[in-house]
């Protein structure tokens, strides 16, 4: 019997909480609050202080399994999204220890870890919100290290075929907008040009097509006008 992702979702939770030994599973993203999406995020959080080789071990096995019962999904780690394996879903895993989630310097994490702090639609799939109470806020300096690193990997992307580097390109778009307001909450894709406009003004102007960068309907000659928004968002961080 063909299942859809959210069964697919349902079984893979359940079978990772008896096989591994993880204090949460806590789903984020789009996947949450519309059923227009194509990829789920999870961050998965082990009981010990560093993620146990056992555990890495036991979950590549899973989602092999997984993988080979259901042609349409694809496991991802990290959302680095250079699988060769193509599909409908991509469900991408994050593995976070608990010794890293003191993270001091590492603005990649602090910038995970706050939006989901912030995030309303988070689902806790298993075990407890081990996120409530604690902060993450990150500063401009650290906003800018971890944004030239994105613009770095997009331009490495854009020089593959021109529909990896729209994705690419729009992907480094929204990502740009949700660090730029990532101390003020974590926001659905329809709220961030209103939230972005509302808090930068004209401090740093958008793309002029960003409505349609944003749901998708991007093209070449977006390029350019993206890069420049990317620039001046740097600017403002480091002024």
């Amino acid at each position: 019997m063909k299942k859809d992702v959210k069964q697919i979702l349902e079984e893979f939770v359940k079978e990772c909480s008896k096989k591994l030994k993880l204090a949460t599973i806590i789903q984020f993203g789009s996947s949450t609050y519309t059923d227009d999406f194509d990829d789920v995020d999870l961050l998965f959080i082990p009981e010990k202080a560093v993620v146990p080789t056992q555990n890495i071990l036991s979950l590549l096995s899973i989602m092999k399994s997984f993988e080979n019962n259901y042609g349409e999904i694809v496991f991802d780690f990290g959302g680095v999204d250079t699988r060769k394996r193509k599909g409908r879903f991509f469900i991408t895993v994050i593995f976070l220890s608990k010794k890293e989630m003191e993270v001091q310097y590492n603005p990649n994490d602090k910038f995970l870890l706050q939006s989901l702090i912030l995030d309303k639609n988070k689902r806790i799939l298993y075990g407890n919100d081990v996120l409530e109470g604690k902060s993450f806020e990150l500063n401009n300096r650290q906003l800018f290290e971890l944004l030239v690193v994105e613009v770095k990997l997009a331009l490495r992307k854009s020089l593959d075929d021109l529909e990896t580097k729209k994705l690419a390109i729009r992907r480094l778009f929204k990502t740009f907008l949700r660090a730029m307001l990532i101390n003020e909450g974590n926001f659905k894709k329809e709220e961030l040009l209103s939230k972005f406009k509302y808090k930068f003004c004209d401090e740093i102007k958008l793309p002029k097509n960003s409505e349609k960068i944003i749901n998708k309907n991007i093209t070449e000659k977006d390029f350019e006008d993206i890069l420049k928004f990317t620039e001046d968002c740097l600017r403002y961080l480091v002024k």
